[in-house]
């Protein structure tokens, strides 16, 4: 019988989880996952009520193929969990002729087939009455975008691919990796002291890969962001089916919906301030304010409205806002992803389907050269020659 390697996977956010359960779907049984904390813990860029799925990316329609193959997943695992992890909202996007994303996205959205309407500034003014749309003069709506539930989708893979013989080991955490020699298993060093062994590892650590991964350089810099939720608004008006998810520039949000306490949920998504994950920093009160402010000029009824929570979370955010997903250059049985830049969560079982095929040597769902970490060989050297 031909042992089957020892897969262990560092992060249990939604690309970990999902690299887990990529594997185990295609039969592989010995596959670890180690979380520093616990599943869906607060600090995890994957926690939370909800993220959106939307197919507008402006003029390439490279990652709007990848949202349709992201939600055919989505949908299977709603089918196989029999929980609802997916809540159509439509989208309502709005901007300007001038801008390089609303017309483009457009054109993009239709061309690959899906149901998006260009609206007039009239009849979007009297559709979704709740918007300032006095400053924008394009505004399309996609009937097919919604909310992907977070929390909910993070707990539905645990708890599958603990049912299938996974297993995950939380409070875990790992302070360093050895693998000087490849005739020798990969060690994992634990805070506890212990030692794992592993034949291949994925690392999936978010906010956390220099950690590991220091002596690699990877242009990679963490922000702190945050969420808003505003309460007091009636449902009525701003519940799933009367009122979108939406898009104005850097500012996105969501209805009120399943799980969020009858509040709206908005936030920008600017990047903020550099950051430290292992570092609790005070709220930046100046932040929420600005960020605050722009979303009550979109949305005029926020005004009177109550911010009842704020959340934090951090982007791992790369140079050209495109993920990296790649093997080690020192050592290709070593698999990363990082660089998510805010908007990888959608495309969680497509990662995992690329990191499966990474680990395995089989053919991935999408060409990986866009994410080589070689397209920053560049600004590596440069990093490298500052340090020497």
């Amino acid at each position: 019988m031909v042992r089957q390697q020892n897969i262990v996977i560092v992060g249990a956010g939604i690309v970990g989880l999902s690299t887990a359960y990529s594997l185990l779907t295609q039969g592989i049984r010995n596959v670890t996952i180690l979380e520093q904390e616990v599943v869906d813990h607060t600090r995890s860029s994957s926690h939370g009520f909800s993220r959106l799925l939307r197919f507008e990316y402006g003029p390439e329609a490279f990652y709007s193929n990848m949202v349709r193959l992201s939600l055919k997943r989505w949908k299977k695992l709603e089918h196989v969990s029999g929980r609802t992890l997916y809540t159509p909202t439509g989208l309502l996007m709005l901007g300007n002729d001038d801008d390089t994303l609303t017309e483009s996205s457009y054109h993009v959205v239709r061309g690959i087939g899906l149901p998006v309407e260009l609206l007039s500034q009239e009849s979007c003014r009297l559709r979704f009455p709740q918007f300032n749309t006095q400053p924008f003069n394009l505004c399309t709506y996609n009937y097919e975008a919604g909310i992907l539930h977070a929390s909910t989708c993070l707990q539905t893979l645990r708890d599958l691919i603990l049912d299938m013989g996974g297993k995950i080991y939380e409070s875990c955490r790992v302070t360093r990796i050895t693998n000087d020699s490849q005739l020798r298993q990969i060690g994992l060093h634990l805070s506890s002291g212990q030692e794992i062994v592993a034949d291949r590892v994925v690392l999936a650590t978010g906010s956390w890969i220099h950690r590991l991964l220091a002596h690699v350089h990877l242009p990679v810099r963490m922000t702190r962001q945050y969420l808003l939720y505003f309460s007091g608004l009636p449902t009525s008006d701003y519940g799933t089916g009367a009122f979108p998810s939406f898009m104005a520039g850097d500012i996105y949000g969501f209805p009120i919906h399943l799980g969020c306490n009858d509040w709206v949920k908005a936030t920008s998504h600017a990047f903020g301030a550099p950051t430290d994950p292992d570092n609790v920093t005070p709220q930046d009160d100046q932040a929420i304010t600005t960020i605050s402010k722009q979303i009550r000029e979109l949305l005029p009824a926020l005004n009177d409205a109550q911010i009842a929570r704020v959340d934090s979370c951090m982007y791992d955010v790369s140079p050209d806002e495109d993920f990296i997903l790649d093997r080690l250059p020192s050592d290709p049985r070593v698999i990363f992803a990082t660089g998510l830049s805010g908007h990888g969560f959608k495309f969680g079982l497509l990662l995992g389907d690329i990191l499966s095929s990474l680990v395995c040597n089989t053919e991935p769902p999408v060409p990986l050269d866009r994410f080589r970490l070689s397209r920053f060989a560049h600004l590596q050297a440069h990093q490298n020659s500052s340090v020497a």
